[in-house]
């Protein structure tokens, strides 16, 4: 019977050394599988907002039309030509608008560029100015398309932030980074690139040490440089 316990306790100590590797094992293949879609992550929403504000200004009739001509004032961008917009607050909002070219006639062809930020192309028989609002809702990555409604496009982001790089003296280049609260119609009208800070959630977060992660890039507005 001694012999018995004995070997139920070795056995026991065992098989708890056993489940402790195993559930350590575990814990570190899940961490890093959510890390690996946290990078997934990271570039589809910065791919996505590079996409978009890299077209920011584009117009396809040089020949016919300048920037002022081709992107009036309205609600949004109060100045002529202004093709870039944010807004100020703890989770900002970025507004770029272009004008994409009517579909191609005869056959009724959609254009294939430029695209919006939710995939769509112009397939009507005009031009048609996309003014496309990035947002987060609900620590997702959101983006509207004129008037429609909000798609979800990347998931786990609780911030969006933007700094513009301005260009006030026509020299070229950027000469300082703006935040949007300190930005001007004429301000607005020179912006170069921005500079854009995504708050992704942490998949580790509760263990120690473990904060929200920024990721940020410059991305330059290609109609200025």
């Amino acid at each position: 019977m001694i012999e018995i316990m004995i070997s139920l306790s070795i056995a026991l100590f065992l098989m708890t050394g056993l489940f402790a590797l195993f559930l350590s094992t575990k814990q570190n293949s899940v961490a890093q599988s959510a890390l690996s879609q946290l990078q997934d992550d990271q570039r589809m929403a910065m791919s996505l907002l590079a996409t978009i504000i890299q077209q920011a200004g584009y117009f396809p009739n040089p020949q016919t039309a300048t920037l002022a001509t081709a992107l009036p004032v309205d609600a949004t961008f109060l100045g002529e030509g202004q093709s870039v917009f944010g807004t100020a607050g703890a989770t900002q909002q970025i507004s770029i608008r272009f004008v994409a070219a009517k579909a191609e006639l005869p056959p009724l062809r959609p254009a294939e560029f430029p695209m919006d930020c939710n995939g769509g192309f112009n397939k009507s028989g005009a031009d048609l100015t996309y003014v496309n609002t990035f947002a987060i809702v609900s620590n997702e990555l959101t983006c509207k398309v004129n008037a429609d409604a909000a798609q979800s496009l990347v998931a786990g982001i609780s911030a969006l932030s933007a700094q513009y790089g301005v260009d006030p003296d026509a020299t070229g280049s950027v000469s300082q980074y703006l935040n949007p609260e300190q930005m001007t119609t004429a301000l607005w009208q020179s912006v170069r690139s921005v500079r854009v800070t995504l708050t992704f959630l942490n998949p580790l977060a509760g263990q120690p040490g473990q904060l929200p992660i920024e990721f940020s890039r410059v991305i330059n507005v290609q109609s200025r440089t």
